[in-house]
C-alpha cells in the first residue's frame, strides 16, 4: 500500500509517496516565487504554482515503485484566489504574508469586535486573514470583486484542478476567518457583510475524509492511477504538526519555514480566550477532536531569504556548483558564539503577541567590530527570541510542554536548532523525515483510506526522531539576560516605525 502527500507551501511545493510503514519511496519539489508590487504586498500566480505542482506529481508518479491509492494535500493558509464565471483567474493570489489590509481590519474590528471574531473563527483579526484581503479587493478593486464567482484558497483550488472537487477542510476554513468554528459552517454574518453567497465558497468538511478521485484526463496527463482517491487535507502547519508527531499533550511542534508557527494540540479551542493578549490562534486541527493552539511569526526563513537575495545572491550560484543549500552556505558564515547585536525580525510586520502590521525590521547595536558573521548569527537568534516572547505567555497561562519537534526547511540546520535549544531552554528534536507537512498529508491519506484506526497510531509508527539538541546551560543563562533586552526592542521602536 502506498500514499501520496502533496504540500503547497508559500514558496515551494513538495510531493512524497510513502509505504504503509511510513518509509519514503520517492519525492520531488520545486521552488516558486512571489511578487511585492508595493511595500507590504505579497502576490503569487496560482497557475505557476499549479504547473509546478503538476511537474512534481508527474515526477513522483514516474519514479515510484508502487502506485499510490490515496492522495491528500497540505496547503498554505489565507491566500485568496478570485475566479470569474468562466473560471478565469482575475488577479494574482494575495498571500498570507500580505499586509495591505490594515484599514479593513480596523473596519472589521469596529463592525464585529476583535474578541467576537476570535471566538467565532479561532484566529485573531489580522491583515493576513482572507476576510481582510477579500474586503480590501471589494473596496479597492470593485470591478474584480463584482466579477468574482468563486473565492478559492489553495486547498480547494488544487482539488478543483485535480478532480473538479469543491471542498475545503475545517482547518483551512478557519484560517480564512469566514468560518464559524462553533457551527462548522461558513458564517452567515460574515458572508452577509461581504455580500457573497455560500455557493461562491467550497463545502467545508473535516480532514481525513474521502472527497472524490483524480479526474481521468488529469490522471493520464500526470501518470497517476485512474482510481487514485483524494482525501481532505489541511492547513500546512496542522499537517506539519501531525507529521512531527505532535499529537499528544506535552509535545510541541515548531514549524520553521518561510514563516514560523509554534503549536500544541489542545482539547478546547476556548483556551485561547484565556491568554492575553487575544492575538493567538486556536482552530480546528487535522486530528479529529483536537484544536491547534498556535503562535505566528511571519518572518522566519523569509528573513534569511531576504538577506540572501539582497546581499548574497551569488550564493545561489554557489549552491548549484557545490550542491549545498544557499541557506546553509549563509549559516556556515555565522559567528560561532552568541551575537552582541540584535535583529528585530519584523520584515512583514510582527506576529504574535503584538500583531502589528506597521512594525518594521531593524538591526541594532552595530559597531566597527560588527561583521557579516555576527549579523547572520543575530538573524538566526532573532527568530527564536521572537518566538520565545509568545511561548513565555503560554507558560504564564498554564500551557506547558517538555519537548519540541522542529520541522520545516529551517530545521535542516543543526547549528540553528542548537541555538533554538539554548535560547528556549528545552530539548529540540529533528526528525528523520524533515518535510513534515508532506508526511502529515500522506498520514491523512492513509487515515482517510481506512487502513489505520487513528492518526495517533500512524504517528507512532511513522514519525522517527533523528537527533535531539539539549540546551547548553551557560548559553541559556546568557540568552535569558539577552532576552530581557530583546523584549524592549519592539516597544522602543513602535512609534518610530509608525513615523517611518
Amino acid at each position: 500500500m502506498a500514499y501520496l502527500g502533496l504540500d503547497i507551501g508559500t514558496t515551494r511545493c513538495k510531493a512524497g509517496i510513502f509505504d504503509s510503514d511510513g518509509q519514503l519511496l520517492v519525492s520531488a519539489s520545486r521552488e516558486y516565487g512571489y511578487s511585492s508590487p508595493h511595500p507590504g504586498w505579497a502576490e503569487q500566480d496560482p497557475l505557476e504554482v499549479w504547473e509546478l505542482a503538476k511537474e512534481i506529481l508527474k515526477e513522483v508518479a514516474q519514479k515510484t515503485p508502487v502506485s499510490p491509492r490515496f492522495l491528500s494535500i497540505s496547503t498554505q493558509g489565507e491566500a485568496v484566489i478570485f475566479l470569474d464565471e468562466a473560471d478565469n483567474i482575475l488577479r494574482p493570489a494575495i498571500l498570507g504574508m500580505d499586509m495591505r489590509s490594515v484599514e479593513q481590519c480596523m473596519k472589521l474590528a469596529s463592525e464585529f469586535g476583535q474578541d467576537q471574531l476570535l471566538a467565532m473563527a479561532g484566529v485573531p483579526l489580522h491583515p493576513i486573514t482572507s476576510l481582510a484581503k477579500i474586503l480590501w479587493v471589494k473596496e479597492n478593486q470593485p470591478d474584480i470583486f463584482a466579477k468574482t464567482k468563486k473565492f478559492l484558497f489553495y486547498e480547494d483550488f488544487m482539488l478543483w484542478k485535480l478532480g473538479g472537487i469543491q471542498v475545503i477542510d475545517y482547518s483551512m476554513a478557519c484560517k480564512t476567518m469566514l468560518f464559524d468554528i462553533r457551527s462548522k459552517e461558513w458564517s452567515p454574518q460574515i458572508l452577509d457583510y461581504l455580500e457573497i453567497e455560500t455557493n461562491q465558497l467550497a463545502q467545508c468538511l473535516p480532514s481525513g475524509e474521502i472527497v472524490g478521485k483524480v479526474d481521468k484526463k488529469m490522471a493520464d496527463e500526470l501518470g497517476l492511477p485512474e482510481d487514485l482517491q483524494i482525501v481532505s487535507g489541511g492547513h500546512d502547519v496542522c499537517c506539519a504538526a501531525l507529521g512531527s508527531g505532535s499529537v499528544v499533550r506535552g509535545i510541541a511542534a515548531d514549524v520553521i519555514g518561510t514563516a514560523e508557527i509554534f503549536s500544541l494540540p489542545v482539547d478546547d479551542y476556548r483556551v485561547v480566550l484565556q491568554i492575553e493578549p487575544h492575538s493567538f490562534s486556536c482552530y480546528d486541527h487535522v486530528i479529529p477532536g483536537k484544536y491547534m493552539l498556535a503562535t505566528i511569526n511571519q518572518t522566519a526563513g523569509l528573513l534569511l531569504r531576504w538577506y540572501r537575495d539582497t546581499f548574497r545572491i551569488e550564493t545561489l550560484k554557489e549552491e548549484i556548483e557545490k550542491g549545498i543549500s544557499s541557506y546553509q552556505i549563509l549559516i556556515d558564515r555565522a559567528k560561532v558564539e552568541p551575537a552582541h547585536i540584535f535583529v528585530l525580525p519584523h520584515l512583514v510586520g510582527s506576529g504574535t503577541p503584538w500583531i502589528d502590521p506597521l512594525s518594521k525590521a531593524a538591526i541594532l547595536g552595530i559597531t566597527l567590530n560588527t561583521d557579516e558573521g555576527e549579523i547572520i548569527r543575530a538573524i538566526l537568534e532573532s527568530v527564536v527570541f521572537e518566538q520565545k516572547v509568545s511561548i513565555e505567555l503560554f507558560e504564564e497561562n498554564g500551557v506547558f510542554f517538555n519537548e519540541i519537534r522542529a520541522v520545516g526547511g529551517c530545521a535542516r540546520s543543526p547549528f540553528w536548532l542548537q541555538i533554538r535549544a539554548d535560547i528556549l531552554g528545552k530539548p529540540v528534536s529533528s526528525l528523520v523525515f524533515e518535510d513534515a507537512s508532506v508526511l502529515g498529508a500522506a498520514m491523512l491519506a492513509a487515515f482517510g483510506g481506512g487502513d489505520f484506526s487513528s492518526l495517533e497510531e500512524i504517528a507512532q509508527g511513522w514519525v522517527k526522531i533523528k537527533e535531539t539538541y539539549f540546551p547548553d546551560e551557560e548559553k541559556h543563562k546568557f540568552y535569558q539576560e539577552r532576552f530581557e533586552v530583546y523584549k524592549e526592542l519592539y516597544p522602543a521602536l513602535k512609534e518610530v516605525n509608525r513615523k517611518i
